[in-house]
C-alpha cells in the first residue's frame, strides 16, 4: 500500500529524458495513514508521503507490526508556511540546502503516552533536528549521524519506548552480577543508556546500629541492635552517552567505569511489641554512615576483603548484555526495588545485613508492662481513704504467631493480571471481613470480588484467602496493618516492572498461607 500525495507528475511525457527538470507539484493533503486497531495487525512495506499533519498516526493502537515503513514530508513547505494550507520536511520549498545542518524541520516522529513493548528498529531520518520527540524530550539527529556526506542521514538501530511514554534512555539497564566473575568486567549497551551495576560482595564493613527509644504513654523502652555488617555495596546509576569522537559518526567505542557506592537512605527497620501488645515498626532517624567516595585504585582499602581490581568496561553495541531483570538486586533509586519499611536483606538482597527481622529485645519488650496498679486520691468534704485502681493488662495471644523470618514468596508471574489499586481494594475488604473471626488453628477463609475487565468483555475476579495451619498452636492476632502487609508482599514484590500488571502470588510461613490471585470470567 502506498498513500501518495503526488509531488511530481507520473504521466510526464519527458519522464525518462535526461533533460527533464522534474517540475514538482504542490498537492495539499492534510493527513496520511491513521491506525487505531488493537487487534493483531501486520503492515509490510507500506508508505505514506507528503501529508501535512502526519504520514502515520498510531492512535491508541496495540498489537501492531509494521515492517519497512517509508515516509516523505510535504516538500513544498514552508511555501506556504505551516499551518497553511493545513498545519515538517527534509526539503525547504523543494530545495535541499537545509539537510546537512539538520535544519529542515524540528522533528520527524512524535511519541506521547505510550505503554511498554513499543520498539522501532532501524529508524532512519534526514534533515530534521530531532529524530524523534518522546514526551517533550528530543533525540538529536546529529548525535546519531551515520554518514558525513550529503545527504547526512541519521540512524538508530533499536529504539525502545518505555511505559507511560518514557524512553528506555531514562530506564535502567540491569547488568548481570556475573560481570564480577570476569577477568575484565564488561557489558554492552546501545547509548544513550542508564546502567544499574550489580552490587559488589567482595568487601565488608561494620557499622553500629543507633539506640532507639520508644514510648507509649508512661511506658518507655530502649531498643538495642547488634552492629550491622555491610556485605553488599550498592552503586549509583551510571549514564552513558557516546559523545566525543563518536558524536558525528557511529563507531564501536567503550568507556571505563569505576563504580561509585550509593548512600543508604535509611537504616533497616525493626519490629517491637509495645505495652499494648501490638507489633510496631520503627527505625533510627540518624543518617546512615556515608560509603567510600570511590573504589578506584586510589581509594582506601575496605576493613575486610578488597575492591574490584579492574574497572568496568562499557562497550557500545547491540544486543545489550549480560542483563538481568529489573529489581534482581537492590536499587535505592527505584521505588519498586526498595520499599519502606526496609528490613535489609530480609525483603530483597541488599545492604546492610540486618540480621533477624525482629528486634533482639522483642522478648524483653513483650514482658515489660506498666505497673500493676497506681494510686489516686479522691477528696470530698469528708476525707475518704485512698482508692487503688487496677489498670488493664493486655491479654497475651493464646496462639503462636507466624514468624516472618520463615516467609517464602511464590509469584505467579503469569495468567490474568490487573491494576494494583484493585488488588489493594480487595486486600482491604478481606482484612475487614476477618477482623471478628476466630483466627486460630485450622482457620480458612476465601473471598473474591469482581471488577470490570478493562480490556474487553467480562470481569476480573480477585481471589483473596488466608489459611492457618491446622493441628498446630498457630493463630493470627488480628492487626489490619499486618494483614495488609502480608497481602501486599505478592502484590508489590512481584511484577516489579510497574504499578499495574499484577498477577499476585502466595506468601507462606510456619503458620500462615496468604493468597491473592486475579482471574477473568464472563458471567
Amino acid at each position: 500500500m502506498w498513500l501518495w500525495g503526488a509531488d511530481h507528475m507520473l504521466d510526464d511525457p519527458d519522464l525518462v529524458s535526461g533533460n527533464n527538470p522534474m517540475v514538482q507539484t504542490s498537492i495539499y493533503v492534510a493527513r496520511g495513514f491513521l491506525i487505531e486497531s488493537t487487534k493483531p495487525t501486520w503492515l509490510y512495506g507500506t508508505a505514506s508521503e507528503h501529508a501535512v499533519f502526519y504520514q502515520y498516526n498510531f492512535h491508541r493502537a496495540a498489537n501492531i507490526y509494521a515492517g519497512m515503513l517509508q515516509t516523505e514530508s510535504p516538500y513544498f513547505q514552508p511555501t506556504p508556511p505551516p499551518p497553511a494550507p493545513f498545519a515538517a520536511v527534509w526539503f525547504s520549498t523543494y530545495a535541499q540546502t537545509c539537510i546537512d545542518k539538520q535544519l529542515c524541520q524540528k522533528a520527524l516522529m512524535l511519541l506521547q503516552n505510550n505503554l511498554a513493548n513499543v520498539r522501532f528498529q532501524n529508524l532512519v531520518t534526514i534533515g530534521a533536528k530531532y529524530m524523534a520527540v518522546m514526551d517533550g524530550k528530543g533525540i538529536p539527529a546529529i548525535d546519531n549521524l551515520n554518514v558525513d556526506t550529503h545527504p547526512s542521514w541519521s540512524q538508530i538501530s533499536i529504539l525502545d519506548v518505555g511505559s507511560n511514554g518514557k524512553t528506555n534512555f531514562n530506564e535502567a539497564i540491569w547488568i548481570n552480577p556475573a560481570i564480577w566473575e570476569m577477568d575484565q568486567p564488561k557489558f554492552t549497551c546501545s547509548p544513550p543508556c542508564n546502567i544499574q551495576l550489580p552490587p559488589w560482595k567482595g568487601a565488608t564493613s561494620t557499622v553500629n546500629y543507633p539506640l532507639i527509644t520508644v514510648s507509649q504513654g508512661t511506658w518507655t523502652s530502649t531498643i538495642t541492635q547488634a552492629p550491622l555488617t555491610v556485605t553488599e555495596w550498592v552503586f549509583q546509576p551510571v549514564t552513558i552517552t557516546q559523545g566525543g569522537a563518536a558524536k558525528n559518526k557511529r563507531a564501536d567505542a567503550a568507556v571505563t567505569i569505576w563504580p561509585v557506592p550509593a548512600t543508604t537512605p535509611v537504616w533497616p527497620a525493626v519490629v517491637y511489641t509495645g505495652n499494648d501488645g501490638r507489633a510496631t515498626t520503627t527505625s533510627p532517624t540518624d543518617a546512615f554512615p556515608k560509603p567510600p567516595a570511590s573504589i578506584d585504585p586510589n581509594a582506601p582499602a575496605p576493613p575486610s576483603g578488597s575492591w574490584p581490581k579492574q574497572p568496568v568496561r562499557a562497550y557500545f553495541g547491540y544486543p545489550e548484555n549480560p542483563l538481568v531483570d529489573e529489581c534482581s538486586f537492590l536499587d535505592f533509586n527505584n521505588p519498586w526495588c526498595y520499599t519502606q519499611p526496609w528490613f535489609g536483606n530480609m525483603t530483597r538482597p541488599g545492604v546492610p545485613d540486618s540480621g533477624d527481622y525482629f528486634n533482639e529485645n522483642s522478648a524483653e519488650l513483650r514482658t515489660t508492662c506498666p505497673p500493676d496498679s497506681s494510686t489516686t486520691t479522691s477528696t470530698t468534704v469528708q476525707p475518704k481513704p485512698t482508692q487503688t485502681v487496677k489498670e488493664p493488662v493486655p491479654e497475651p495471644s493464646p496462639y503462636e504467631q507466624g514468624d516472618a523470618r520463615t516467609n517464602t514468596l511464590k509469584c505467579y508471574n503469569g495468567g490474568e493480571d490487573t491494576e494494583r489499586v484493585r488488588m489493594v481494594d480487595a486486600m482491604n475488604r478481606f482484612c475487614d471481613l476477618v477482623e471478628h473471626s476466630d483466627l486460630g488453628p485450622g482457620f480458612f477463609r476465601s473471598e473474591k470480588w469482581d471488577y470490570p475487565y478493562n480490556r474487553g468483555v467480562g470481569f476480573v475476579s480477585i481471589h483473596v484467602a488466608l489459611e492457618i495451619k491446622a493441628n498446630s498452636k498457630c493463630g493470627f492476632k488480628y492487626d489490619k496493618n499486618l494483614c495488609l502487609h502480608y497481602l501486599s508482599v505478592p502484590t508489590d514484590s512481584c511484577d516489579c516492572h510497574g504499578v499495574n500488571g499484577k498477577h499476585g502470588g502466595i506468601v507462606k510461613n510456619n503458620c500462615y498461607k496468604w493468597t491473592i490471585d486475579p482471574n477473568r470470567h464472563f458471567s
